[in-house]
């Protein structure tokens, strides 16, 4: 039996018996993973308050030949995000962040870069004004999408690899990208973009997560970004997240 220690960040968790936990984590060094913390939900546990979702934490694992969940025997926090459990709408976003990670990470595939970009959008998430959220999700779906290799292509034509000069830009989610007013099929089916939502995208893909405080899509650009990327991921990934926080945060508003 052989300790490993690795930071992490709490995805998710759920009771497993009466006192222990079944956690999702996803390892810096390790990709997606899930493990029992046993007896955690002990009031005497010295895990108490150290799994909580959306947290980033150093953890100490095992696994025993014959068990088939690595073991949690240490917990040792590093970065709480409070706020995220306790507001509807963050925790409604941080969970979509799961959802769509879930979707675009396989289990045990290392991807540090994608580490990093989920720690800062909870970090950011978790402190942003309100207003802010959504544009904070969608700056991370553009970004993990384009670690994970299936960016949607905005710089020239999908198809012919052409430079576009019309003002108004067609967006085909089957080609991948943007595509000339001439090179359409007059049955197809396509996002209408203007240059201040390219302009802005190119923005959010050009700088780190943190550095976008200054920055915000209008309502209708985030109406019509947010369609475009969720119809991009379902259709180029096989999974096809349901996001249902995201479904939530629907039904919530029309009340």
């Amino acid at each position: 039996m052989t300790l490993h220690k690795h930071d992490a960040i709490v995805l998710k968790r759920d009771r497993s018996g009466d006192s222990s936990l079944l956690v999702d984590l996803f390892l810096r060094d390790g990709g997606k993973v899930k493990m029992l913390a046993k007896g955690a939900r002990n009031p005497g546990s010295v895990m108490v308050g150290k799994l909580e979702p959306f947290d980033e934490v150093e953890v100490v694992f095992y696994r025993k030949n014959d068990e088939s969940l690595s073991i949690i025997s240490q917990i040792n926090q590093k970065h709480s995000n409070p706020d995220l459990t306790a507001d509807i709408r963050r925790l409604s976003y941080a969970s979509a962040v799961v959802e769509a990670l879930n979707n675009m990470v396989y289990a045990d595939e290392k991807h540090e870069k994608i580490y990093q970009l989920v720690s800062g959008t909870f970090y950011m998430l978790n402190y942003a004004q309100p207003r802010k959220l959504e544009f904070y999700f969608l700056v991370f779906l553009i970004k993990a999408m384009d670690l994970i290799g299936i960016s949607p292509q905005f710089d020239k034509s999908a198809r012919s690899g052409n430079p576009i000069e019309d003002e108004e830009i067609l967006f085909s989610v089957p080609d991948g990208g943007v595509i000339g007013k001439a090179e359409a099929d007059p049955q197809g089916a396509y996002f209408r973009l203007d240059r201040g939502i390219v302009k802005a995208i190119q923005k959010c893909r050009e700088a780190d997560i943190d550095k976008l405080k200054g920055l915000n899509f209008s309502d209708k650009q985030k109406d019509i970004i947010k369609d475009l990327l969720l119809s991009f991921l379902n259709y180029h990934t096989d999974g096809k997240p349901s996001f249902n926080s995201l479904n939530f945060l629907s039904k919530l508003a029309s009340f």
